[in-house]
């Protein structure tokens, strides 16, 4: 009868005898590993296979920065259209933010540059030609070039701007004021109106004396007399 008793209950004293001795014993059949048969925190590195754990097997969220290798994310890992300007540092590219080597070739178009943003620092001397230049796009001052059409009264009637006339004493005398300095520049003019019609005379430049942004113009006669007459004046620095 103990025979028989021991007999039937062997598997079960089997288990007693492990678990009191602290001994490990397998677990019978395949697939009898549940959570609830590990000891929390025993799972360690070694225990797990090459490439065993699989993005399914990460809950969201769960992989922060100091889980990420230093340089270990690729272009390949980023999604097409992921990285926003939010995720772009803003700073020089001394310490941070994009640089000149991180730009691909001709990958820069004037959508991607802010209306006058570009100032003179940004263009290297000498780097811009006439084939950049819109046709009649630039002003007489963008070229150095002024100018003055005078009544026979001294009245200002057309210029390249910022221009005033002063009607000196004496006939034919004037000064033209360009209020800018103009030792470097040369002027030249010729008798005539603004506008239609003519006139017959001589006229002289020289630069006006204690006064460097304004020349001197004296018109006379045919036969030398000095006359008050329109003249158009140019000067070009």
């Amino acid at each position: 009868m103990i025979r028989n008793h021991l007999r039937s209950n062997a598997i079960a004293y089997l288990a007693l005898f492990f678990a009191l001795s602290g001994t490990a014993m397998a677990l019978p059949g395949s697939n009898t590993v549940f959570s609830d048969d590990i000891t929390n925190g025993e799972v360690k590195t070694p225990d797990l296979a090459n490439a065993g754990v699989t993005g399914p097997k990460l809950s969201n969220n769960a992989v922060n920065s100091p889980k990420i290798l230093d340089q270990g994310v690729k272009s390949i890992d980023i999604g097409n259209d992921q990285v926003l300007s939010a995720d772009v540092r803003d700073d020089t590219f001394a310490s941070g933010g994009l640089a000149a080597v991180d730009l691909q070739a001709n990958s820069v178009g004037s959508a991607e540059i802010q209306t006058d943003a570009v100032q003179a620092t940004e263009i290297a001397n000498d780097s811009i030609d006439s084939g950049e230049i819109v046709d009649f796009g630039l002003s007489n001052q963008d070229v150095g070039v002024l100018f003055a059409e005078v009544s026979a009264t001294g009245a200002l009637d057309n210029s390249s701007g910022g221009v005033s006339v002063i009607k000196l004493g004496g006939s034919g005398n004037y000064e033209v004021d360009f209020a800018r300095n103009i030792t470097a520049c040369s002027a030249v003019a010729t008798i005539g109106p603004s506008g239609g019609g003519s006139a017959l005379g001589e006229v002289n430049v020289a630069d006006r004396g204690g006064n460097v942004e304004a020349v001197f113009v004296d018109t006379n006669t045919s036969a030398g007399a000095g006359a008050d007459l329109p003249f158009r004046l140019v000067v070009v620095c």
